[in-house]
């Protein structure tokens, strides 16, 4: 146990220093807090340009922020969790990092484990960066990392399992493409009644519902059941899939 626990802290440590070393995963954890900042200047410059009265501002400010902390929560899981975790994967096996890996003893689920961990802290710590970007409620701000992190649980899943399918990167951008548009749809609900009626089923929908109940204070009622139950289900199916594909995926071919 101590063995692997030093292995995984050294997999850690290279992992977060790969992150920064990165040109690519740097700019896909900036993303999100870019969009953001620009998405406050829009919306706000609308506003201002609409001549609304005070009391209609009042009226508007809690839906555009749900959807300016729903739309950072969606881009940040969809974009960092899903490169983070999945070009990861494919740029160590394409440079023949994890036959070397395995080789010294290192085992498949310590690499994936360090990802994982990777990916969290990583969307974790961008989601913070939006949340004050977009000018979120200071107590807020530990619902919306929480929530943040239980929706990012699904889409690390899936991701780390289309990461050892991958040869190389290139096929990890062809993968990746899914997952990235379905975490971003939650984004679009307001300008399509079908898709919201779908956003709702989907693994990022669920936490973009809890977010606008935890705006409403109503995140611990009745309400956020359903939301809660579907974002726990693709917790459960990610988390099947990985362990069914797992040993399949995991070698360095």
């Amino acid at each position: 146990m101590n063995a692997a626990m030093r292995k995984t802290g050294a997999l850690l440590a290279k992992d977060f220093a790969d992150l920064f070393k990165n040109p690519t995963l740097l700019v896909v954890c900036l993303l999100p807090i870019a969009f953001m900042a620009l998405y406050t200047f829009m919306i706000g410059d609308a506003t201002s340009d609409a001549g609304l009265t005070a009391e209609q501002q009042d009226a508007a400010s809690p839906v555009i922020r749900q959807f300016m902390l729903g739309s950072s929560l969606c881009m940040t899981v969809g974009m960092v969790c899903t490169m983070t975790a999945l070009y990861g994967i494919a740029e160590e096996k394409e440079k023949r990092t994890l036959r070397t890996l395995m080789l010294a003893n290192v085992g498949a689920s310590q690499v994936v484990a360090s990802k994982a961990i990777v990916a969290l802290v990583a969307s974790t710590v961008v989601n913070a960066a939006c949340f004050f970007v977009a000018d979120g409620e200071p107590g807020l701000l530990g619902a919306y990392l929480a929530l943040g992190i239980v929706g990012s649980l699904p889409i690390i899943l899936f991701s780390l399992v289309l990461g050892l399918a991958c040869r190389d990167q290139m096929t990890a951008g062809v993968y990746s493409v899914p997952v990235l548009l379905v975490a971003l749809v939650p984004m679009f609900g307001m300008a399509n009644e079908t898709i919201e009626k779908v956003s709702h089923w989907l693994p990022t929908g669920g936490v973009y519902d809890l977010i606008g109940l935890a705006m409403d204070g109503r995140l611990l009622s009745q309400d956020a059941l359903a939301p809660l139950g579907v974002t726990l289900a693709w917790i459960i199916v990610g988390a099947v899939v990985f362990a069914m594909l797992f040993k399949r995926l995991a070698r360095d071919n």
